[in-house]
């Protein structure tokens, strides 16, 4: 078995800027093992952290998004153009 380090592993994002205050190479993903495990992003800078969303949210978001382009589509008026991937 592998030793697992107690203290958070911090890696370096090369070319993302902040969401908050916009420095590049500023942010940091930060991995958290034990007690429980965490993952989320932190700018060295500003100090800001995020973490990622829910997949469910995510989910619902989109869901929530593709009814609203339905019903303007129905009603005749223009929406928002979403593209897929």
């Amino acid at each position: 078995m592998r030793y697992q380090s107690s203290t958070p592993k911090r890696r370096f994002l090369a070319g993302v800027r902040c969401p908050k205050c916009q420095a590049m190479d500023a942010v940091v993903q930060v991995n958290i093992v034990t007690p429980i495990a965490d993952e989320y992003i932190e700018c060295t800078q500003c100090g800001h952290t995020e973490r990622r969303p829910d997949p469910d949210a995510i989910s619902a978001k989109n869901h929530a998004e593709d009814q609203l382009a339905r019903d303007a589509m129905t009603t005749g008026t223009s929406g928002t153009v979403k593209f897929k991937p």
